[in-house]
């Protein structure tokens, strides 16, 4: 619940972002904005002026400096039919007040020179015919789509992305089309993130592009129906030998070109509002996504496989009903494990109902058991502390985007493969609102040696049709998604027979004394639980000889098959249980200044076996990054963890500016717990020594305490 204060506070930032008015035919307008950003944390790195810059090198984990961006916007209505439109805008990057003004070696670096980018230019035609309303030419965010199709591009991508747009009507308005061609970001929207094939010389990719199709149905205000197609096609130059009767080096006569991949993507979408109590809505989604051959990736958006797979989600929302000023709004959902969609949202757009995994646990790569200064594990991500924003559901391919993001910001998970169903009520008496949450989530991704075959007898499974790896599903940073010490866009596992609770309840009050309290109490409740491998079978496969991978040495295993695994299916399960309890205070200090204090507390039992995964292992630091202490993802985690927060978030008004604050102090520890094979059963083991080795190195049986300090202040001027 916020306060009038509040609202007002809400309107008056919301009347500072508004573009100008429009001008006179024939007149530029000019607006724009001034944005300062001030970071200060307790990691002392001066990587870059984002707290999570993971996928720019060198730009990660950045908690120190100040710096200041310009963005200069114009528009001009050129005629009645013709507008144009664009930005001047200057990213800070690695921009900082100390580098002054670019002077010296900096200043031949982009990230840190003062530069001015041309951003965002568009034109659009209304050429007054009846059958189409307008085209726009250039940058857009597509937003008028779908987040399962063709998504909406985030905000930091707004205008990078470009292409073609034509939208009409007919029927006296009851049925509106748009049609897009939507020029492909060649840095990741391909299989191994990237639009070009492996040999330059072949590489064609300023033509790939999405074609976006879409028609919507409305000739009463009580439903809507959407159907929407999208087709992608990643083309290069045709090899020699793929040719019949041509030589791709002789160009007199044209030159051939070959399929990388393509993507078709159809959905169907309706909404029916003439119940009084009731609103109902669905959508149906059908994806056909087919690869050349070679394209395996580690990291990778997308399948390293053909694959052709269905998703749907039906929403019902009920007001009133029975018990006035109760609702409740339903979902139940199916995103199928192998659906692909490559122009599907990667941020910003929540494909799900349900308020989905605790924030704080997503800071990228965890560092549990080292700390070590150096390790590239701990200078990446944002830190114990994790995200504080809400966290936002993405499905259809493997990029849920994080990059370029500060700490009090929103986080994207993704979340293919996922499905089940969520119930959130809703409940205002007098001051109060109440709300909660149950969600149940299976998996689709449910398999065993990832839905291929497992030797009946436990050897080793080298008959055509056993599936001995699963290359079709790349692991990305880690090899699944898992919440704590997981990676946010990698969905996949081997060997996964897993089912996850959430429940949670929210409680406002507004105290109308002095200048009125906004009070907060929240609770969340997560049990995840994965059985993973279900016969002695898939133990072999997974722990055993039957893996696919080179000579196993185990000399330095504390655990190896023999003693761990055999017999104790129950050995390498995943379960954890994540709970939190927070409460807010809000308060208006001052006519412009509102503030709020926080304290959260969060508690986590983890007991996950699959470290041990039988993998490569001739020593910890010659095993490869995954399990490197210096460029790791995997971490040893087991054990129970604790985590507090005070925070105190600042917004102060005056006309024509607005400032803000976010300040973190995070505190916790963890207590690791060791487990073995107990006659068939897990067990939990009982350190003889100061350290347990492991397959990712010898853990220390003591505590291990956590605390980070954070600040994020901003002053935004709009003009």
């Amino acid at each position: 619940m916020k306060s009038r204060n509040l609202v007002l506070a809400a309107a008056v930032s919301a009347a500072l972002a508004a573009p100008a008015p429009k001008a006179d035919a024939g007149e530029m307008e000019w607006f724009g904005a001034v944005y300062a950003k001030f970071l200060d944390g307790d990691r002392r790195y001066e990587n870059a002026l984002y707290n999570n810059a993971d996928q720019t090198p060198g730009e990660a984990g950045g908690d120190q400096g100040q710096g200041i961006e310009f963005e200069l916007m114009f528009r001009n209505q050129v005629s009645k039919q013709v507008e144009i439109g664009g930005r001047l805008k200057a990213r800070f990057n690695q921009n900082f007040w100390t580098n002054f003004g670019g002077f010296g070696p900096q200043e031949s670096d982009e990230r840190s020179a003062q530069y001015v980018k041309m951003r965002g230019v568009y034109a659009i035609i209304t050429p007054g015919y009846e059958w189409i309303d307008s085209a726009t030419i250039g940058s857009n965010d597509f937003g008028m789509f779908d987040p399962m199709t063709q998504g909406k591009y985030r905000y930091i991508d707004r205008d990078n992305a470009s292409g073609l747009l034509f939208q009409g009507s007919a029927f006296g308005n009851d049925m509106r089309w748009d049609v897009a061609r939507v020029s492909l970001p060649r840095l990741f929207a391909g299989p191994a993130f990237v639009t070009r094939g492996e040999d330059d010389a072949l590489k064609l990719e300023t033509n790939d592009a999405a074609y976006v199709g879409q028609l919507r149905w409305s000739s009463s205000t009580d439903w809507n129906a959407t159907a929407i197609g999208v087709y992608v096609r990643d083309k290069e130059v045709a090899p020699n030998e793929l040719l019949d009767d041509g030589d791709n080096e002789d160009i007199r006569d044209g030159t051939d070109v070959v399929t990388r991949y393509d993507n078709s993507v159809l959905g169907l979408k309706a909404e029916y509002n003439g119940f009084e109590h009731f609103d109902l809505s669905g959508s149906y989604y059908y994806s056909d996504y087919n690869v050349d051959e070679g394209q395996g990736a580690r990291f990778s958006p997308l399948l390293n496989e053909d694959a052709d797979d269905t998703s749907w989600f039906l929403n019902l929302d009920i007001g009133d009903f029975l018990i006035p000023d109760l609702t409740f709004n339903l979902q139940a959902f199916h995103i199928g494990a192998d659906y692909m969609s490559v122009q599907a949202a990667r941020r910003e757009q929540d494909v799900l109902l349900t308020s989905g995994w605790m924030n704080t646990f997503q800071w990228g790569r965890p560092d549990y058991n080292y700390g070590n200064r150096e390790n590239g594990s701990s200078a990446a991500g944002l830190g114990y502390g994790g995200w504080n924003g809400e966290t936002q559901q993405v499905a259809g391919n493997l990029m849920a985007d994080n990059d370029f993001t500060d700490f009090d910001e929103p986080v994207a998970y993704g979340v293919n493969g996922y499905e089940g169903f969520t119930i959130v009520p809703k409940y205002t008496w007098n001051d109060w609102e109440f709300s909660g949450e149950y969600s149940y989530f299976d998996y689709d991704s449910n398999w065993q040696a990832c839905g291929g075959q497992i030797a009946n007898d436990g050897t080793t499974p080298t008959d055509v049709g056993y599936r001995t790896s699963c290359d079709q599903y790349p692991m990305n940073e880690n090899n699944h998604a898992w919440g704590l010490g997981g990676d946010w866009r990698n969905p996949y596992a081997p060997y996964q027979d897993r089912e996850t609770e959430i429940f949670a309840f929210n409680a406002d009050y507004f105290l109308d004394l002095m200048n009125g309290f906004d009070l907060s109490f929240r609770y969340k409740f997560i049990d995840d639980d994965d059985d993973r491998v279900k016969s002695e079978a898939g133990l072999a496969d997974a722990y055993g000889d039957g893996y696919a991978g080179a000579a196993i040495d185990r000399s330095s295993w504390v655990f190896d098959f023999d003693s761990q695994f055999r017999g104790c299916e129950g050995c390498d399960d995943r379960d954890a249980e994540y709970a939190q309890y927070g409460i807010s205070i809000g308060y208006q200090l001052h006519p412009d200044l509102y503030a709020t204090f926080l304290y959260d507390y969060w508690d986590v039992s983890l007991v996950d076996g699959t470290v041990d995964v039988a993998k490569p292992v001739e020593s910890v630091d010659g095993n490869g990054f995954e399990f490197s202490n210096n460029f790791g993802y995997l971490e040893y985690m087991t054990g129970d963890h604790t985590k507090n927060r005070v925070g105190v978030l600042l917004n102060y008004f005056l006309s024509g500016v607005e400032f803000g604050a976010s300040a973190d102090w995070f505190w916790g520890d963890y207590d690791p717990d060791f487990y073995t094979n107990d006659n068939g059963r897990r067990a939990k083991l009982i350190p003889t020594g100061e350290f347990v080795a492991t397959p990712l190195g010898d853990i220390a049986d003591d505590t291990v305490d956590f605390d980070q300090y954070r600040l994020k202040a901003f002053m935004k001027v709009s003009f």
